[in-house]
Order: structure tokens, then sequence, then C-alpha cells
């Protein structure tokens, strides 16, 4: 959690920039900077959260695998973006990526007996948040790329991105009250690197 909570710490960090470069000093080029930036950050510290908590060593090299062609792409992305212009893709492939690591963390969880209840526990509820946030902002992101410039496209993309944002931000403070989440406490006489393999509980529950 202390990785989640240097999370909250940068995003608090960089509102200032990001708040001063909109309202203060206008400045949309350093302004989408500071957004990706923290883009890039956020998709780092998260990935690093769900890396702590699956168990899966085969799944834990993926994701450090995938953080290379994300930092790869996003740099790219940048370089070829105009001055103020944001392509939104990074946030799709963001939104994408961590959708596929909140299902396989959940999936494995199903799989394996705990000695905690899972909703009882932080993980859980961030988990909850960002699925909330990443699902209902894809095809969002997907099409604002080429739908920014109409103003009725724009209207519901406010009122979308800030109903999901505030959902997320709400189940992220039930997330902070919850006690951490300890992957250590989990047994399972599954093997962990072998993502498809049967419960022994459902073999012996359907043979």
């Amino acid at each position: 959690m202390r990785i989640f909570y240097l999370y909250l710490s940068i995003l608090t960090i960089l509102l200032f920039p990001v708040f001063y470069f909109r309202f203060v000093n206008p400045s949309p080029a350093n302004r989408l900077l500071f957004l990706r930036i923290f883009l890039f950050i956020e998709f780092f510290l998260l990935s690093l959260l769900f890396y702590y908590n699956i168990n899966s060593r085969l799944f834990k090299k993926l994701i450090l695998i995938i953080l290379i062609p994300f930092t790869i792409f996003s740099i790219y992305d940048y370089r070829i973006s105009a001055d103020g212009v944001f392509t939104y893709l990074p946030l799709v492939a963001e939104c994408l990526l961590l959708l596929i690591y909140i299902v396989f963390f959940f999936y494995e969880s199903i799989r394996i007996d705990s000695n905690v209840v899972l909703y009882q526990t932080s993980i859980f509820w961030i988990s909850v948040a960002f699925t909330i946030y990443s699902a209902g902002n894809f095809f969002l992101f997907l099409y604002a790329k080429n739908s920014m410039q109409n103003d009725n496209f724009k209207m519901h993309y406010n009122i979308i991105y800030g109903t999901f944002t505030i959902l997320k931000n709400l189940f992220l403070c039930i997330g902070i009250t919850m006690k951490n989440y300890d992957s250590n406490n989990k047994k399972s006489d599954l093997d962990l690197n072998n993502i498809w393999e049967i419960p022994t509980e459902y073999q012996k529950n359907n043979q």
C-alpha cells in the first residue's frame, strides 16, 4: 500500500502545475506535459501495485515487460503530437492494460484460498475503482481524439468522465480505510505459474 500512497502523493503534487498552467498562466503545452508525466507515473505505480499483489511469477514478468513498450509508446506519442494536443492514445492503452491486470488479479483471487476476506482489503476496492474508471472511459478516450471538436461530444465527455472519476474516487476512499492486502496470506496447492490449472476442489466436485 505504500505504492498507492505514493501514487496519491504524486497526484496531489502534479495538480499544482496543472492548475497553474490552466488558470494562472495558461499554457496548454506545459499543462499537457504535466498530465502526460502523471499518466506515465500513474501507470508505472499501479503496475507495481498489482505486481506485488499477484502471485503468478509468469504474470509478474509480463507486467514488468509491458512497462517497457508503454514507456516507449508514451514518449513516441508525445514527440509526434502537436504542441497543446493530447491524442488520448496513452490513456486508451492504460485503461486496457489495467483492466487486464485487474481481471487476472480477481481470477487468481478466486482460485486461491486466503486467510483474508478479499472485500475487506484495500487492493479489492482499488481494483474495483480502476475497473469502473477504465471500463467506463475506455471507449470515451478511444473516440475523443477525433471528436473533441464537436461541442455536443465535449459536453457528454465531461459528464461521463466526471461521473466515472467521482465513482473511482469514492471507491478509492473506501479502499484507504481498509486493511492492507498481504499476498503472503494466500494458501493454495495450485501451481501459480500455470494460470490455466483447474482448482483441486473444482476437480473433486466434478468427477
